[in-house]
């Protein structure tokens, strides 16, 4: 009987040891996680963490599209001028890194804007690869909002700075089991980070990473804080319009009025036109046109 007590006893601090470590986890980096792919902050480099493109029973992972979409989302939007996709390559029938690869450039992204690291056997493998490795200080962090809480909490233990941008998986909620495990894998990860010391499987030697090529992306962090709204994010392939636009507004032009009057022809301008056409073709009248239609100079 005693000996049943003391199960139930270590069983029942071992859950809530694991809820408070959860706790702490999720309360550290939830104010840095974005509500959607839209919302996500500018960063140079996003990380794009591995999983298996089909399920055990058949079918392709809704989580790994989910994450492919937002990358390639995060790639139209021009909030990253790096995408490093990381994975498991354990063997030569298995690659993530390369799958990925193959599935974004489907999705248009050009391959400058995608470098591959084929030891991404974890989320911690990942991330410390990322920082020791490719020498990543800050980057945007895509995976699945339930991962992101434990894959930023790493980043923070390994200072490096990083933000979330959820895929949403909109197809397959988590389930109860995937979500009892992803609450032991925090708890572990506290484990890793401050008391047995984990290292990563392998580091291997320093590589770099392409020069940014998002010229919009050269601005200081100043500029990353602000959070681009769903309209920006949909204009961003146009960003010079959007200045433009900017610029009017600031100097107290109306904007509509102003693309209405940029697509409305000029009276004085056809008539100038005319007037050319018609002295070119009948020089002998040129007195008598000018004196029937004379050229106004004015610009009201």
């Amino acid at each position: 009987m005693r000996a049943g007590w003391t199960i139930v006893g270590l069983l029942a601090a071992g859950a809530m040891t694991v809820v408070g470590l959860n706790l702490w986890v999720v309360m550290a980096t939830h104010d840095r996680i974005a509500t959607s792919p839209l919302t996500c902050q500018s960063r140079e480099v996003g990380i794009v963490f591995g999983t298996s493109h089909g399920l055990v029973g058949g079918g392709s992972n809704p989580h790994y599209q989910a994450r492919l979409d937002t990358a390639a989302q995060l790639y139209r939007l021009r909030r990253v001028s790096n995408l490093l996709l990381s994975g498991d390559n354990r063997t030569r029938y298995y690659n993530e890194p390369m799958t990925m690869w193959r599935d974004l450039r489907a999705r248009n992204v050009p391959q400058e804007f995608m470098t591959l690291d084929y030891a991404g056997f974890s989320t911690f493998d990942t991330l410390v690869r990322a920082h020791k490795v490719f020498g990543v200080d800050e980057a945007v962090l895509v995976t699945q909002p339930w991962h992101l809480p434990r894959a930023l909490f790493i980043a923070d233990a390994l200072g490096l700075e990083a933000v979330g941008c959820p895929a949403i998986s909109e197809r397959q909620p988590p389930g109860l089991k995937l979500m009892l495990r992803e609450w032991l894998a925090r708890a572990a990860t506290v484990g890793d980070l401050y008391l047995w010391g984990r290292k990563p499987r392998f580091l291997g030697p320093q590589e770099s990473l392409p020069t940014p090529v998002l010229s919009s992306h050269s601005s200081s962090h100043s500029s990353d804080k602000h959070v681009m709204s769903p309209a920006e994010g949909s204009v961003a392939a146009g960003a010079g319009q959007q200045a433009a636009v900017s610029r009017d507004m600031a100097d107290g032009v109306d904007v509509t009025d102003a693309a209405n009057a940029a697509d409305t022809p000029d009276p004085h301008a056809l008539a100038r036109q005319a007037q050319a056409s018609l002295l070119a073709s009948l020089p002998g009248v040129k007195q008598a046109l000018l004196q029937w239609l004379p050229v106004r100079s004015d610009t009201n």
